[in-house]
């Protein structure tokens, strides 16, 4: 019996090639690697430089929007989910009356990353299209 027959059970390399990512290749489902590694203090103050509104404190980044309404705050809230969602990120999240509260940072990594200030800056973009001003700087 010949030792070179291929076994039926076993896929050749072009049927493993189209099946699964080649060994060691990250997963297309991986967030991309710098997405894992914690950002210092300075690289969050840059990241949040340009977003009026977030603070660093306690090891998050947070943010009030106020709206208009609570009906306002509410749609806010389903929009900050949706983008949430997907970017497979997770905040915590407070609505409270016309007030949305969030608090970003990646559990993973017990920290801030890149994913956190995208996401900051997806809210920040969505209050600004549902007329909510960042507590504080209100007229």
């Amino acid at each position: 019996m010949s030792t070179d027959a291929p076994n039926p059970d076993t896929p050749n390399a072009e049927e493993a090639s189209v099946d699964a990512p080649p060994a060691g290749s990250p997963s297309a489902d991986a967030p991309p690697a710098d997405d894992r590694v914690r950002l210092t203090e300075g690289q969050i103050a840059e990241g949040l430089a340009d977003l009026p509104g977030w603070a660093f404190s306690e090891g998050s980044l947070t943010y009030t929007a106020v709206c208009s309404s609570p009906q306002a705050a509410l749609d806010l809230v389903a929009a900050i989910g949706q983008a949430a969602n997907s970017q497979d990120h997770h905040p915590d999240l407070l609505w409270s009356y016309d007030e949305v509260t969030l608090d970003l940072r990646s559990h993973d990594v017990e920290g801030v990353t890149r994913r956190d200030l995208r996401l900051a800056r997806s809210v920040s973009a969505l209050s600004g299209e549902f007329d909510a001003t960042p507590l504080g700087s209100e007229d």
